[in-house]
């Protein structure tokens, strides 16, 4: 059975879901074995052969029936998921929570994404990802995932290079 994983973007919070909850709820709409890594929204499931786009619509509808939260939710399949780690340029670098790969729920209408000019972050976009290199930390950081979707004008979610890792291993 090939793997997909599903990043829902906005857990946490307000909009916080308990892990085993909704491991039950998404494996009651047909996605199968169900897993989760940590509690930000990181699933891995069975695609039964559907699209990314499919799954995504599944797990939005069963997280807003289950829970009453409409969270925007990116599928990407395993290969998709190792190819965008392969290509991403600061995948080596030593501290890989500082890291980040977002994942967009398209390709980015904008090639170039302009950061501050005293912003000490490096980023490259490419096609439905944007990689970014914080060499002082995510914490402080204006350029975080919703400063990158206003300026790409797309609906995205960042995860580090760790959880990246992690989730390709799961879903190999």
């Amino acid at each position: 059975m090939s793997r997909s994983v599903a990043l829902i973007r906005g857990v946490g919070g307000p909009t916080a879901l308990k892990m085993v909850a909704l491991r039950e709820v998404l494996a009651s709409a047909g996605l199968g074995e169900v897993e989760t890594l940590q509690v930000a929204g990181n699933v891995v499931l069975d695609d039964g052969g559907r699209s990314p786009e499919h799954i995504a619509g599944l797990v939005r509808d069963a997280v807003r029936e289950a829970f009453g939260f409409d969270l925007p939710v990116i599928v990407r399949t395993h290969a998709e998921l190792a190819a965008a780690h392969a290509r991403n340029p600061f995948a080596d670098a030593t501290e890989g929570r500082w890291v980040q790969t977002v994942f967009l729920a398209e390709p980015a209408r904008n090639a170039v994404l302009e950061l501050p000019a005293d912003a000490p972050e490096e980023a490259v976009v490419d096609g439905r990802e944007v990689f970014v290199r914080y060499p002082e930390g995510i914490g402080g950081s204006r350029v975080q995932a919703g400063y990158i979707e206003k300026r790409l004008g797309v609906v995205g979610t960042a995860r580090n290079a760790n959880t990246v890792a992690k989730l390709i291993a799961m879903s190999a």
